[in-house]
């Protein structure tokens, strides 16, 4: 493994909420965690989904939360490359999940928009499958 993925999953495992963590384990590393901890990817960066898709079931279109827990639930076909999901909230990556739901912690109160996109094996290689979806914190 090189020294950068191993401080990307570094930086990752410090800035995944418990309850994320608790649904992928990426391992632990040694390298000290990069400044920052969360990783923006333009669309541009995107591998074709040879066969993957995802589609967020929960929550649904303009949901409102009343904490900040907001539960997910999705489907996810794997296709040739897929693995797992990356949740990104408003751009910021907050979570990975192997199964097909789970909890996102510490969201803000406001306007959100959270998009799910499939991930290779390989914990870098996002596919060009996502969906995106906009809820309410209170």
């Amino acid at each position: 493994m090189n020294r950068r993925l191993l401080l990307l999953i570094a930086a990752l495992i410090i800035a995944m909420p418990i309850s994320a963590a608790a649904q992928h384990d990426h391992g632990k590393s040694t390298a000290p965690a990069p400044k920052t901890v969360t990783e923006k990817k333009s669309p541009a960066a995107l591998k074709p989904a040879e066969g993957a898709n995802i589609k967020i079931l929960a929550p649904t279109k303009g949901q409102t939360f009343k904490s900040d827990r907001v539960e997910i639930h999705y489907k996810l076909t794997k296709g040739k490359r897929g693995h797992h999901a990356h949740a990104y909230v408003d751009g910021d990556l907050m979570g990975m999940f192997e199964s097909e739901k789970g909890t996102l912690n510490g969201i803000k109160p406001g306007k959100h928009v959270l998009e799910l996109r499939v991930v290779a094996d390989d914990h870098t290689t996002e596919l060009d499958a996502k969906d995106r979806i906009e809820f309410v914190v209170k």
